[in-house]
């Protein structure tokens, strides 16, 4: 489980730098863009090879809203689903219900997200959507009725590792305070 959880916080570290590096004039070196791309689909690749079927079916819908919702308008975005959609082609079996249940959840969630990005209607719904606890929250509900709690661990750890790594770039980088801490995903 332990290996797991360092796999899902690399996860949430590579997506966030290679969004940075996009979106948020973000710059390590050159290339780096397309390397944490590689990174974050070998991560997520990981996730679904060794986190069991829940965690490779929710995966799968994650990468699918991604698609929908056009949060995929980068080439290193564009590797690292293409690399986490074939591995889960290779190596897991679709579940229908679990799938499609995650996958209207995160568009769902993911676009009001996007909508209301910057504008939010009071604090508390901003709050709810900059911390992306649509993630951790309807993995901790289906992890309480299945009994199976690597759901949860993983996704939670995901979002802390994507959520501590854009507060770490406000930290070094504060004239990019604003974008660093927007939410992409």
């Amino acid at each position: 489980m332990g290996l797991l959880l360092l796999i899902a916080i690399g996860y949430g570290i590579s997506m966030k730098i290679a969004d940075l590096h996009n979106e948020h004039g973000f710059y390590w070196f050159s290339g780096a863009d397309i390397l944490f791309g590689i990174v974050w689909g070998i991560m997520g690749a990981a996730l679904v090879m060794l986190g069991g079927p829940a965690t490779a079916n929710i995966m799968l819908a994650m990468n699918l809203a991604f698609l929908v919702r056009g949060r995929l308008d980068y080439l290193n975005h564009q590797i690292a689903t293409t690399m986490i959609i074939i591995t889960f082609l290779a190596v897991a079996k679709p579940e229908i219900g679990l799938l499609l249940t995650f996958y209207l959840v995160f568009v769902l969630f993911g676009s009001i997200k996007d909508r209301w990005r910057g504008k939010a209607p009071n604090r508390f719904v901003r709050n709810l959507y900059e911390g992306m606890l649509y993630y951790p929250v309807p993995a901790v509900i289906y992890s309480g009725f299945s009994g199976d709690w690597r759901v949860f661990w993983i996704f939670l750890f995901y979002t802390v590792g994507y959520d501590a790594t854009k507060y770490i770039v406000y930290l070094v980088t504060p004239s990019k305070a604003k974008e660093a801490t927007q939410c992409d995903t």
